[in-house]
């Protein structure tokens, strides 16, 4: 099922001077055909000796012919983020309603329609920022795909930003929490919905900022849930994963260390497969947590060093670890956890809460010190404007995580 787009001005056999011939856009789709005036502006029989069929453009560089230039590359774009959101459904669709989706959005750029405006915030805003993780580019993916889909099972895949009110965000949580099994959908429990709405709430926030919308309708919602208690890595638990024999097996080991230097330093994955030599000065790393932005420092301990000095000279781009992808992490750290009889699912995560418990088990209680070990922000704390917390005292804090994980090890 071939689905293409084409461009043309739609002129007769003979064309007359002095005249003017609109701009069309052609949709085939599964071997049916569908046609369109993409804008009000004719284009004159003097310009059309510069529309390049194979190309489908103007070739002029003339001021009025690049506007309509850049007016295509954005329907063609629009066409290929149709196809991509549609993928699985395309056999329910009609070129009539490709062609007026495509064109119907662009008379107004006031009336874009909410998936248009989902999607451009993340082609636009989410997917450039080099500050954020994959895994959080990932998390708003998949929001905006819910959103989208959501749309289209309602049959409002028009509906426009100023259209879109609180009872849309309503049936939108509904829509969430409940299982379609023609759909295969399974329903959310009320923490991803959560999820979700946190991560969509951005879009609406900047179209206001924007002032296209009056009015952010999910302002003020939030789904109400139970944190789930997850289970907590032990210092037994974590002294068989230490003293695991891996000698025989050195691609489960790179993994095993790259956890052991997440439960020494309590950074996240992202953060400590990014940091080379260089961020190590006299001791110390010093870095702003990509997640939060917050700064983070600690002076690194002898457990830290051992791991550090095992790698040296032997990772590419001078990085401290080896680098591995989340998802092999995370996979490679359930089988750790077999092989030493621990009974759930180790994580990247579960290294930084033993790390914030270590440090309690440290006798470490300045909450500016333990915000500054765990790259906490401290901008809430009255003690930020009277205390600081130096260098000795980090040294200070960091002798204490050593003779703790020394203890442990014994």
């Amino acid at each position: 099922m071939g689905t293409t787009s084409n461009f043309y001005i739609k002129t007769p056999k003979q064309i007359a001077d002095n005249k003017s011939y609109p701009l069309c856009l052609r949709i085939i789709h599964d071997r049916k055909k569908a046609e369109g005036k993409i804008s009000a502006t004719k284009i004159s029989s003097k310009d059309i000796k510069y529309w390049d069929e194979d190309l489908q453009r103007f070739s002029s560089k003339q001021r009025h012919l690049l506007a309509h230039n850049i007016l295509l590359n954005e329907i063609q774009n629009e066409f290929h983020n149709y196809l991509r959101i549609h993928l699985t459904k395309m056999g329910t669709v009609t070129p009539h309603q490709i062609t007026d989706y495509l064109l119907s959005r662009k008379k107004d750029e006031e009336g874009i329609s909410v998936i248009n405006a989902a999607n451009q915030f993340y082609d636009k805003i989410i997917f450039p920022d080099v500050d954020k993780a994959p895994g959080t580019k990932r998390n708003y993916k998949k929001s905006i795909n819910h959103l989208c889909n959501f749309l289209e099972h309602k049959k409002l895949n028009f509906l426009g930003i100023k259209d879109f009110k609180k009872l849309h965000v309503s049936m939108f949580i509904e829509y969430l929490k409940t299982p379609i099994p023609e759909q295969e959908k399974i329903g959310m429990n009320s923490q991803s919905v959560n999820s979700i709405v946190k991560n969509i709430k951005p879009i609406f926030n900047k179209l206001l900022f924007e002032e296209r919308i009056t009015t952010n309708p999910f302002n003020g919602v939030k789904v109400p849930f139970k944190k789930a208690d997850k289970p907590r890595l032990t210092n037994d638990c974590f002294v068989k994963i230490a003293k695991l024999d891996l000698s025989k097996n050195s691609t489960l080991e790179v993994y095993r260390d790259i956890f052991l230097f997440l439960c020494y330093s309590g950074l996240s994955y992202c953060d400590a497969t990014d940091l080379t030599y260089q961020d190590i000065k006299n001791g110390l790393i010093e870095l702003k947590r990509k997640k939060s932005k917050v700064q983070t420092k600690q002076f690194l301990t002898k457990q830290i060093v051992e791991l550090v000095d095992k790698y040296d000279g032997k990772t590419p781009e001078d990085r401290i670890l080896p680098e591995r992808s989340l998802d092999k992490m995370n996979l490679n750290l359930k089988l750790i956890a077999a092989k030493t009889g621990i009974d759930f699912s180790l994580s990247t995560y579960t290294a930084r809460r033993f790390f914030r418990q270590s440090i309690f088990e440290s006798g470490i209680r300045e909450s500016l010190v333990i915000k500054s070990l765990m790259g906490h922000t401290s901008s809430n704390d009255i003690d930020s404007h009277y205390f600081n917390v130096s260098d000795d005292i980090l040294k200070g804090a960091k002798k204490k995580l050593q003779k703790h994980f020394k203890k442990l090890l014994k």
